[in-house]
């Protein structure tokens, strides 16, 4: 079964609308990969991390409502989740001029290092998964498992250093 979507390129490989079986090894590899890099972080720390970054990178930088109601998350959890990335160096606060109660959440210089980590770590599991799906399309449906399992075990044994 195809989807929808247009055929695009990513590390330079031509790669055509993704298999429901390609798309949902992405899926697999990209929680794998978050799992590597976060460890067991919860599903809401990285979904308020990701929200945020995805806010910076569009010169929006968030507030902690602002974060609240874009997750659904309880303001609680958001906290608690932004205190850890502050902590880490991810993030900072700054105080907004006119409101001197408003407290933005501004991407630091390793929290985009690590936002950069990212877009090449998923641009190569694309690329990888990509080929991988191209192969099995050409080769009829039988899958590999030595070459699926040798994938993910690379995913795993080159995952940065864990960050708390």
């Amino acid at each position: 079964m195809m989807n929808d979507c247009e055929p695009g390129t990513n590390s330079g490989v031509r790669t055509a609308a993704l298999t429901a079986g390609a798309q949902m090894s992405i899926f697999w590899h990209i929680l794998h990969l978050l799992t590597a890099r976060y460890g067991n972080q919860p599903m809401g720390q990285l979904l308020v991390a990701l929200t945020m970054v995805f806010l910076n990178e569009r010169g929006m930088p968030p507030t902690l409502t602002d974060l609240c109601d874009a997750t659904g998350l309880p303001k609680g959890s958001v906290s608690r989740y932004i205190s850890w990335q502050i902590h880490e160096g991810m993030v900072e606060e700054r105080i907004d001029p006119d409101d001197m109660r408003r407290r933005f959440l501004v991407q630091t210089d390793k929290g985009k290092d690590e936002w950069r980590w990212q877009i090449d770590a998923l641009d190569s599991l694309f690329s990888r998964i990509g080929r991988l799906d191209a192969k099995l399309q050409t080769e009829g449906d039988m899958r590999d498992a030595e070459e699926i399992l040798r994938l993910m075990k690379d995913v795993t044994a080159n995952a940065p250093a864990r960050i708390r």
